[in-house]
């Protein structure tokens, strides 16, 4: 979102490192690479430095940032248990000198707004040459100035608030002194990396007042082959077909382009990249056959399946039969209607 470079206080500290600020979604097709993008990111990043949750339709706000839970220890007490959004910011608040990363995977999955709850306007950060003194107990007010990075507004969470101090009355973070009556906000050292799967599967949606609080950047669905890796996914076989994934993706994607051209859907429902994975250069035909042909068969071509899969395979137990056993005098991708127009494909992928 934007980059401190001036080393110099932003009511942290007086001598901090260059901190690079992110609140970013990365977003595209399933298996496009989003995780891998992130987890590539973070590689080197100390494991106390980040936290990663996923969100799904269960997921609640209390499980977010907290809840009172009872603990037995020869008697009952209920205590704050902080969930991964408090842990991080806690960890941010009390290193000030180091970077820090909340980790959100497949963000539409669940109710984000409802999620986050109040903690949603704290996702508005103050820009290079903003400030703020407000909301703090005004004996503190000039200590307690806000600057770049920092969450413009602020929310009140006293079992958040005592989490952090512990057992102090008071503590110093930087230059901010922070009490029973200072609110919460984001540091400029806590950034948000987030998932978002285009495809129409997901269960919620994400309103434009929540994405415009990101950046938003697409992870393209695309094979770069000068990374051995993905080299290595290009030129995986499937199984013993003699074709090789990379090439299977680009026939299967064209065709899912111009058979279901004129839907709004029509580009999340590609493949990914890394939709399966290789194993020692190969793809095994069950993988295959359970993953790429039933997403093909049950979500891509739901509405079209007579166009796409050859005559006499109406069930998806027939598919997969077919392929992983073919009959006598078919291969494998005889399963698909003009699996002609798939090996002249491989014989020139600009067709």
């Amino acid at each position: 979102m934007k980059k401190d470079d001036s080393g110099t206080d932003n009511g942290l500290g007086s001598s901090l490192p260059n901190f690079t600020l992110s609140q970013i979604i990365y977003y595209g097709v399933p298996g496009c690479g989003k995780s891998n993008k992130i987890r590539e990111q973070l590689k080197d990043v100390p494991e106390k430095n980040k936290v990663r949750v996923v969100f799904h339709p269960e997921y609640t706000n209390a499980e977010f940032i907290g809840q009172i839970l009872p603990k037995v220890n020869g008697h009952v007490t209920y205590e704050f248990t902080p969930g991964p959004f408090t842990q991080i910011i806690k960890r941010a608040y009390l290193n000030p000198n180091e970077q820090f990363y909340l980790v959100i995977e497949e963000i539409n999955r669940g109710n984000a707004a409802a999620i986050f709850g109040d903690t949603f306007q704290l996702l508005d950060r103050l820009k290079a040459g903003e400030i703020d003194s407000l909301g703090n107990d005004p004996a503190n007010a000039a200590v307690n100035t806000f600057t770049e990075g920092w969450s413009q507004y602020f929310v009140q969470n006293d079992d958040v608030n005592a989490y952090i101090r512990g057992t102090e009355n008071s503590i110093q973070i930087g230059n901010i002194r922070f009490d029973s009556n200072t609110a919460i906000r984001l540091p400029p050292n806590l950034s948000i990396l987030a998932t978002m799967n285009t495809s129409d599967q997901n269960v919620f949606t994400l309103d434009n007042a929540f994405q415009r609080r990101f950046d938003m950047e697409l992870v393209r669905n695309e094979f770069d082959l000068t990374k051995p890796a993905v080299n290595a996914q290009y030129n995986a076989e499937i199984d013993d077909t003699g074709i090789k994934w990379g090439q299977f993706w680009g026939w299967i994607n064209a065709k899912i382009t111009a058979t279901l051209k004129g839907l709004s859907s029509t580009e999340d429902k590609r493949l990914g990249v890394w939709f399966v994975s290789n194993v020692g250069g190969i793809i095994d035909d069950k993988v295959f056959a359970e993953k790429v042909l039933k997403f093909l068969w049950d979500d891509v071509f739901k509405f079209k399946r007579p166009q796409v899969f050859a005559e006499g395979i109406d069930t998806l137990e027939k598919l997969i039969n077919f392929f992983e056993n073919p009959p006598e005098g078919k291969e494998r991708f005889n399963v698909f209607k003009d699996k002609a127009n798939l090996v002249a494909f491989v014989a020139s992928p600009t067709l």
